[in-house]
């Protein structure tokens, strides 16, 4: 679909519109496909701004329109159709996700493709003007990043993003799978284009199953799945253990807040909120006092935005359904009140393990950039600790280890003169995945160095309860 598009923008094949313009006026849709059908009612849901340039739209053909001071509605209105062609595919979801993320923000439909045409704008004008290849992996990311912003503040965000580097080389990784597959191709006899086809797909098939030495014995569609599948698809690499005793469960540390948290709320509750809709003063200053995370900080807290970890663990809760907050007031939900009753379970542990990683926003207690691969990849870099971390080992070679697997990790951050993107990457992987995921669900025991300590300095090994946790069946 975008090559297709990408040539009708250099073609500015007006013409062709205006043909389509014309049965669309007339109601012949019938006699469209449906990439052209597309065009017709996206042209007829602009008919009041445009109809004047649709509907002389052969007679405007060469002409040129200022992108300085207006529009070009031909340039529109097929943008329009590629990200509804994406929307309808679901692909890429990103950007299926970044419109339901608008809509949830109070965007109406129309509102929310300008925002998403807004951001693929970003990498069309740049191949219109210099020429190279759509950086698929650079418009997920700006989609992940724009998703959690507020809709008002999108276009001027994107106004100040870089534009798109335009990748014009082949890198030499590819040409080697190119020689391979031409080397392949040429050994064989085939009688039609199915049979080419067919023996590309078994040929991909068995590359993707080659384990890769960067994802330690992993294949890639092994990664794949452990990157993106439910925990109980990926039971041929990893099983969870089940079989776990109270002490070790609640002997985590998130659990021990958990029920704090839960067992002081059972006591107050209704607990009234802030002006702001914040947890009140005193609730959090007595959970801050028992499980700061800074003890060396010298003030007294004043709201729970003073301590993220508190903060974190309010919208965890409320994500598992076990608080809520109705008329400005908090309290215990059934299954929050029976946690608390019947005591924390194992299924809750698994519910608590799922939540945490598959839906609460790991960035959301940093200022590191998104970095999504660092929580989407927390089962590899598991893998990587009980392959690598069963006695003490520095956590910046973990963090080497997964920059390995994923280098393209180091293309979302910007080179800063006092501090490589290594360095960054690296101490935010050590931060959210070794200290906030691992230390604080007790899998792990770091050696820090000093008070103040430098997460990617300290060491590293992994507990009796990591290793009871995960069983691994590489």
């Amino acid at each position: 679909m975008i090559d297709s598009i990408l040539g009708l923008f250099r073609g500015e094949n007006r013409r062709y519109l205006h043909r389509i313009w014309e049965k669309a006026q007339r109601g012949e849709l019938g006699g469209l496909d449906e990439e052209e059908q597309s065009l017709a009612k996206i042209m007829l849901d602009h008919s009041d701004v445009y109809f004047n340039q649709f509907e002389f739209a052969d007679v405007l053909a060469d002409r040129e329109f200022d992108p300085e001071r207006e529009v070009n509605p031909f340039l529109h209105i097929t943008l329009h159709a590629i990200v509804e062609k994406q929307l309808k595919d679901r692909d890429p979801i990103e950007a299926f996700q970044f419109y339901n993320a608008m809509l949830r923000n109070k965007c109406n439909r129309h509102e929310a493709i300008h925002l998403l045409i807004g951001i693929f704008i970003k990498f069309i004008f740049p191949i219109l003007k210099e020429g190279g290849k759509f950086s698929l992996d650079h418009y997920r990311y700006l989609l992940k990043k724009y998703k959690f912003r507020r809709p008002e503040k999108i276009p001027e965000l994107l106004g100040k993003e870089p534009d798109p580097i335009i990748d014009n080389e082949i890198k030499s990784e590819n040409l080697e799978i190119f020689d391979e597959i031409q080397a392949a191709l040429s050994s064989q006899d085939f009688r039609s284009i199915e049979e080419v086809q067919s023996f590309l797909d078994d040929l991909t098939s068995k590359k993707n199953a080659e384990p890769i030495p960067e994802f330690l014995g992993l294949s890639p569609e092994q990664m794949y799945r452990v990157l993106h599948t439910p925990f109980a698809e990926i039971t041929d690499i990893l099983t969870f253990n089940r079989d776990l005793s109270k002490k070790d469960i609640l002997n985590a540390p998130i659990v021990k807040e958990t029920m704090y948290f839960l067992k002081r709320l059972s006591e107050l509750q209704p607990l009234r909120a802030t002006a702001k809709g914040n947890l009140p003063q005193a609730f959090v200053r007595e959970m801050h006092e028992k499980f700061s995370e800074r003890p060396f900080y010298p003030f007294k807290i004043r709201s729970e935005e003073e301590d993220q970890k508190i903060l974190a663990l309010r919208h965890i809760l409320e994500m598992m359904g076990w608080i809520k907050k109705r008329n400005q007031k908090f309290s215990l939900t059934k299954r929050g009140d029976s946690v608390v009753q019947n005591g924390f379970s194992v299924d809750d542990f698994f519910l608590l393990l799922e939540t945490y990683t598959r839906r609460f926003n790991w960035s959301f207690r940093d200022f590191y950039p998104q970095l999504e691969i660092i929580q989407e990849g927390f089962l590899f870099s598991c893998y990587l600790l009980y392959k690598k971390a069963k006695d003490y080992i520095q956590t910046y070679e973990i963090s080497n280890y997964f920059i390995k697997a994923f280098p393209g990790v180091l293309d979302e951050v910007q080179e800063f003169s006092f501090w490589k993107p290594e360095e960054e990457v690296s101490e935010a992987f050590c931060l959210r995945f070794i200290d906030r995921f691992c230390n604080y669900f007790g899998l792990v025991t770091i050696e820090k160095e000093g008070k103040f300590y430098n997460y990617s300095k300290s060491s590293v090994k992994i507990t009796p309860f990591f290793e009871k946790l995960f069983r691994w069946s590489l």
